[in-house]
């Protein structure tokens, strides 16, 4: 199954892992189990990836 969801555990390469699935009232996954990352490395993330767009 397709998944575009690339902060959830299951997801990769913009395919869900798992077999079966349900979705909740809005069509969102109830499997969804999203990622954990510190603030300390989104603030990183967030400045290179700002660099690497500002030096196009």
């Amino acid at each position: 199954m397709k998944c575009e969801n690339y902060l959830c555990i299951y997801e990769i390469n913009g395919d869900c892992l798992l077999t079966n699935i349900e979705l909740d009232i809005m069509g969102q996954c109830k499997e969804c189990i999203y990622i954990s990352i510190e603030e300390e490395s989104i603030q990183k993330l967030k400045a290179k990836s700002r660099n690497e767009n500002l030096n196009l």
